[in-house]
């Protein structure tokens, strides 16, 4: 499959960051995209470069409620699902013993809990088109560090939730993506590397993730900005 031509496709966490830049690339692809976000403002400005592609659509994928009418939404406006990519993430980091319950909390209802509210609900319909999840992880979930206890437990939770749902779903032909990105050039990060990754360097990943040729399955990639010299210890 060389292009989305015809595909309808739901990214989460798609009003900036990695999520506006998959976007991009699947409609610059031939897809059509249902935006879900919680800023309705970035959302609209995103929908407007491509008005007649991109459904914009309001959600806080914490809330059972609200990631089903995502789903439905998609489906009531464009009958088909054919990709999930599960971008929305957050991260607080510190120490365990410095970590709010809130931050905790945070982080596991927006990377774990929404991505198994949204696969919940897509499932069934992406078993009808034999499509593709794409779950964004992190390097931070194949490897721990100091600081990133809770971020590091909802990632490596996520991989978990991967391997499960490929096991799951192998039979109906659905493909299960995981990428695992190191440090990428967002608003995630407060002071972003300047060699990081940007935006569209981990779209273009996930793009060749679901045009893969059939019968291929890029199950995980973990990808890693290059160091320059000059920045290596």
């Amino acid at each position: 499959m060389a292009d989305l031509n015809g595909k309808i496709a739901i990214v989460t966490g798609a009003s900036k960051g990695v999520g506006a830049a998959v976007t991009r690339r699947f409609v610059e692809g031939g897809a059509k995209v249902v935006a879900g976000a919680r800023s309705r403002d970035r959302l609209e400005t995103l929908s407007r470069e491509y008005p007649d592609q991109i459904l914009p659509v309001t959600c806080d994928i914490t809330q059972h409620d609200q990631v089903k009418r995502l789903i439905d939404t998609g489906m009531n406006a464009f009958g088909r699902l054919d990709i999930l990519v599960n971008n929305a993430g957050v991260g607080r980091f510190g120490k365990v013993q410095e970590l709010t319950e809130e931050d905790w909390d945070e982080m596991m209802d927006i990377n774990l809990k929404g991505v198994f509210l949204t696969c919940k609900h897509a499932i069934p319909h992406l078993v009808e088109q034999k499509g593709h999840i794409v779950n964004v992880s992190s390097v931070a979930g194949t490897v721990a560090f100091p600081g990133g206890g809770g971020y590091c437990a909802s990632k490596f939770g996520l991989m978990a939730l991967s391997d499960v749902l490929t096991q799951e779903l192998k039979k109906n032909e659905v493909k299960v993506n995981t990428i695992c990105p190191g440090s990428i050039q967002t608003e995630f990060s407060d002071d972003p590397k300047s060699y990081a990754l940007t935006a569209e360097q981990v779209a273009e990943t996930i793009w060749t993730m679901v045009t893969a040729p059939a019968g291929v399955i890029y199950n995980q990639v973990i990808m890693r900005p290059q160091v320059p010299p000059e920045f290596q210890k």
